[in-house]
């Protein structure tokens, strides 16, 4: 059975005829995106009272969203001005004229985005928007808010330079946060050599994502993440469910480790079913990592299958991109295997239909 799935994800036909938008092409592009968005943030000026403010909220949905995520996770421990993301209609109480908003919305038609930009404005706080246009691009216009146009044609999933990248380099150059161009670098570098071990021609006996999402084919799936890979982890989930069409979980350290793990005895027949994947990487705080240990040996005792997934690289940054890109390219592989098109996400478009007729 595992090498009927090997000979199917290595047979170039299964891409042509399952992928037919090209997926995979915008999943292996990450590397040229990332460094695009950079440079195209750094060129985004902004007025200098923007510099003046205590904390950063970013608001967007899915795709949009999990870039400030992954900003947060990054910049939360060198000083820099807290970092938070809104996944809601309205923001936290304690914003004001004295926070930067950055609504994050690759269509520009995301309600709650929508809801949250009034919001900010009403509050007085400085805002940017980041989008390719839409209704967020005319109200920005309106406002006379400044407004960064992507210029990406995509999924907003496949658009994560942007939503990470230049979400980064605006708080570089208001001075919010240190320079991170050696870093942006180094990452762009380890996902153009992990892009080369991972893409679709690259056979499975030498490409661990393909291994890997055979190994997932057919099990629920429940990621487990810490620290800075908290964002991660939370990425791999939300592209299993949109790529894969599968149902994927996560949990995070160290929290899972005072719940989740006390709730792996029943019901025994979806413990077999299931399949944990740690995301790890060298330089996670150590109480974490031993953390991830226990949980592998308490996922063994309970019959559960488990994997481990290491990011790579110096820098943060290239550590998290890198687990990210893992993540990507396996889901792709997995949605493959469940004889799914990765690209089109019908239930999504389905519910925001439903939720426009119903205004």
């Amino acid at each position: 059975m595992v090498n009927d799935a090997a000979s199917f994800l290595d047979n170039p036909e299964t891409h042509e005829s399952l992928d037919i938008t090209g997926f995979r092409d915008r999943i292996g592009d990450l590397p040229h995106q990332c460094l695009r968005a950079w440079e195209q943030g750094l060129k985004f000026s902004l007025p200098d009272d923007y510099r003046n403010v205590r904390n950063v909220v970013v608001t967007g949905m899915g795709g949009s969203a999990i870039g400030g995520e992954l900003l947060g996770d990054l910049i939360s421990k060198d000083g820099s001005p807290l970092v938070t993301v809104c996944r809601d209609y309205h923001l936290p109480p304690y914003l004001g004229s004295d926070s930067l908003v950055i609504a994050s919305s690759y269509s520009g038609n995301t309600e709650e985005t929508i809801a949250a930009f009034h919001d900010a404005i009403q509050r007085g706080a400085k805002v940017v928007a980041v989008t390719t246009g839409g209704q967020l691009l005319k109200l920005a216009h309106e406002e006379g808010v400044p407004v960064f146009q992507i210029d990406y044609v995509g999924e907003p999933r496949a658009a994560l330079g942007y939503s990470f990248l230049v979400p980064l380099a605006i708080l570089q150059n208001l001075r919010l946060i240190a320079d991170s161009d050696e870093a942006v670098l180094e990452a762009a570098e380890v996902l153009l050599s992990l892009s080369h071990r991972l893409k679709p021609k690259i056979p499975t006996q030498d490409n661990p994502a393909k291994e890997l999402a055979i190994s997932l084919h057919g099990k629920l799936i429940v990621i487990y993440g810490g620290g800075m890979l908290s964002g991660v982890a939370r990425r791999w989930k939300t592209q299993f469910n949109e790529n894969a069409k599968t149902w994927a979980f996560v949990e995070l350290l160290p929290e899972a480790g005072h719940n989740a793990i006390a709730g792996l005895q029943w019901p025994k027949p979806i413990g077999k079913k299931a399949c944990g994947v740690l995301l790890n990487t060298w330089s996670l705080h150590p109480r974490i990592k031993l953390r991830y240990q226990m949980i592998e040996e308490l996922l063994g005792k309970a019959g559960v299958e488990c994997r481990t997934v290491d990011g790579v690289g110096k820098s943060t940054l290239a550590q998290m991109l890198s687990s990210v890109l893992f993540g990507d390219y396996t889901s792709y592989y997995l949605a493959l295997l469940n004889g799914e098109d990765p690209s089109p996400v019908s239930p999504l478009d389905y519910l925001k239909s439903r939720l426009k007729d119903l205004q």
